[in-house]
């Protein structure tokens, strides 16, 4: 176990293993140490933030300088902050603690100028991603994956996430210590959660907020891209980092808001800052281990094959059932995509079909 006798600034800035661990070049061992830190030392905290603060600023993955710079960098600040022996009086803006004052001020100014400029490159989801990340109040794991294959994390509850390519995301080591279980994205990832009601599970990407109790689901967050949640399983609900009753959902037991359900997704647009639902482009037949959907329809009324595709799908279907009480329906659409099965049935009864809000509206004027 490390000996830590760090008190002031300086100590952590000048500590190579703090400067590995916070650059994510560390041991295991290192890294569970500085994870550890503020919990053991809470007296020494503030500084401890303090520090990754300061080198964060002075080498980031949006402010890349060579490591020996940084290291002279840190050493130059160091200096300037020390007091210097004052042999004589001497007018203040003659004295060698007024220069290098004025020198440390230079190059932290110059580190803060250098650092926006690049920040004003990164795009918008990885800056606010940077920004939610240096806010959390627990030490997190970062995993990027720069490879051009999907990467799979495996967190401490069981859950797994896997990590598209071009994409970020930082967690706690451990979910057990917190009351709730919060991960940060950038890019796009896959999320398979492990069911636990008493502890919700968060993703934070973008400016939208996703919160399951236990459920498979997709999060897109990209430069291109509006930001975009698809569920697979279950319901997950999602509502913005603005939204007035934030914390009223983030706390509440249950999912509350805007749910979505197997084969919906919703998208947030940033311009007009509002959430909207859909129905996926190519709809998937959920999991049914105890009988196998068929769609073999021989006179059968309309009602019942629309309560089959609900099933099927996990999509509402909206219709008049007494306009539509003398429509039967024959037909083997098995192999059809959903949208096809619908094209086909509206065909037949010749009646229309549109998408409005994760839903599916049939009109019709009703069959002879």
């Amino acid at each position: 176990m490390k000996t830590f006798n760090h008190s002031e600034l300086k100590d952590f800035l000048e500590d190579e293993s703090f400067q590995l661990w916070l650059l994510g070049k560390s041991t295991p061992e290192q890294a569970q140490e500085w994870e550890q830190f503020p919990l053991l030392y809470p007296d020494k905290a503030t500084t401890f933030k303090k520090a990754q603060e300061t080198l964060l600023a002075i080498q980031s993955d949006t402010f890349d300088l060579p490591s020996a710079k940084v290291r002279q960098n840190i050493q130059q600040i160091m200096q300037a902050t020390e007091p210097a022996p004052v042999r004589q009086l001497l007018p203040w803006y003659q004295s060698i603690g007024w220069k290098w004052a004025a020198a440390a001020v230079l190059l932290l100014g110059i580190t803060w100028f250098s650092w926006q400029r690049n920040q004003r490159n990164v795009d918008p989801s990885t800056r606010i991603y940077q920004q939610l990340v240096a806010k959390a109040e627990i030490p997190l794991e970062e995993i990027i994956n720069t490879s051009s294959r999907n990467h799979l994390v495996m967190l401490s509850d069981g859950s797994s996430v896997m990590l598209q390519p071009d994409s970020r995301i930082s967690y706690p080591k451990q979910f057990n210590q917190h009351e709730k279980r919060e991960v940060y994205l950038t890019g796009e990832a896959f999320f398979e959660v492990a069911k636990n009601p008493e502890k919700p599970f968060f993703v934070y990407a973008n400016n939208l907020i996703t919160k399951v109790l236990g459920t498979s689901f997709t999060v897109k967050a990209t430069e291109k891209d509006q930001v975009n949640v698809i569920v697979k399983t279950g319901k997950v609900s999602v509502f913005t980092r603005f939204d007035k009753e934030r914390v009223e959902k983030q706390e509440s037991r249950h999912l509350i808001g805007l749910v979505l359900t197997p084969n919906q997704r919703v998208q947030f647009d940033p311009a007009e800052n509002r959430l909207l639902r859909s129905i996926v482009e190519s709809p998937t037949l959920l999991d049914m281990p105890i009988q196998q959907a068929t769609f073999e329809f021989s006179g059968t009324p309309i009602s019942t094959v629309f309560a089959s595709l609900e099933r099927a799908y996990g999509v509402e279907i909206v219709f008049d059932a007494e306009v539509m009480k003398n429509c039967f329906l024959t037909a083997s659409l098995d192999d059809e995509p959903l949208f096809e099965k619908l094209n086909m049935i509206c065909q037949t009864l010749d009646a229309q079909y549109e998408q409005m809000d994760g839903k599916l509206l049939i009109s019709s004027k009703g069959c002879q």
